[in-house]
């Protein structure tokens, strides 16, 4: 039987998710990301950073939103 991986510990998650440690206990101080606290140790459940990583994906209607944004600064420098 394989066992998952469901809680990781502060560099792990840093890893996991490529952002700086000091980023993640900010946002967990903060109630972005859930964790769980045992004294001065942090823990994450991975799947909590998987719905937290998921909210904060832009969609295209941003990027096309973003795009029209400069296409339209860059019209009006040149009118």
């Amino acid at each position: 039987m394989i066992v998952k991986k469901r809680y990781a510990n502060i560099k792990e998650v840093s890893e996991y998710t490529s952002l700086p440690t000091g980023t993640l206990y900010d946002w967990a101080s903060q109630g972005k990301i859930p964790s769980i606290k045992f004294g001065r140790r942090v823990l994450f459940d991975l799947e909590d950073i998987d719905k937290a990583m998921e909210e904060l994906k832009r969609g295209s209607e941003d990027y096309d939103k973003t795009a029209s944004k400069i296409i339209g600064e860059i019209n009006d420098n040149h009118l």
